[in-house]
């Protein structure tokens, strides 16, 4: 052997050893270190325990349908709807809420007639029934309106 290839070889182990102390270190640390904790999943509970989106279900809205069956055989139509044909229709097009929003403040709403409200659990505390256009709200009792559950299309 060659004094340069015993150099080189004497070398490479000294690096060999100063790369295997730095994995020693970066080892250390992490077993001194706690473990970082994943944030928590969003349940999509608001903070009086209700669920986003998880209010109504398919009987609800079938009471709700049933209900407002009345409008399509007679020749009126609930506060803030249009005749249109056979069918009563908010004057304005389209949805403008969504589940996990404020209600806009332009959006005009009703209170659900007493008949229905009586046929429906009673909302949580701290909520409300409110229509706006065909639909049925879950909102926030404060000024914010959030809106929590949807009833979608059950007027006309």
């Amino acid at each position: 052997m060659s004094m340069r290839f015993g150099v080189a070889m004497l070398a490479a182990g000294l690096l060999g050893l100063a790369g295997g102390a730095q994995a020693a270190s970066a080892l250390h640390k992490a077993d001194t270190q706690p473990p970082q904790q994943a944030p928590a999943p969003s349940t999509g509970v608001t903070g009086y325990g209700v669920k986003l989106g998880g209010f109504f279900n398919a009987q609800h809205k079938q009471v709700a349908r049933k209900f407002f069956q009345r409008y399509a055989k007679g020749k009126e139509c609930p506060e803030g709807m249009e005749r249109e044909g056979h069918q009563c229709k908010p004057p304005v097009p389209g949805r403008y809420w969504a589940v996990g929003q404020p209600l806009q403040s332009a959006v005009a709403t009703y209170p659900l007639p007493q008949p229905l409200r009586e046929q429906l659990p009673a909302p949580p505390a701290g909520y409300a029934y409110l229509r706006a256009g065909d639909d049925i709200l879950l909102v926030s009792d404060n000024p914010i309106h959030l809106v929590v559950d949807v009833m979608e299309d059950v007027v006309g």
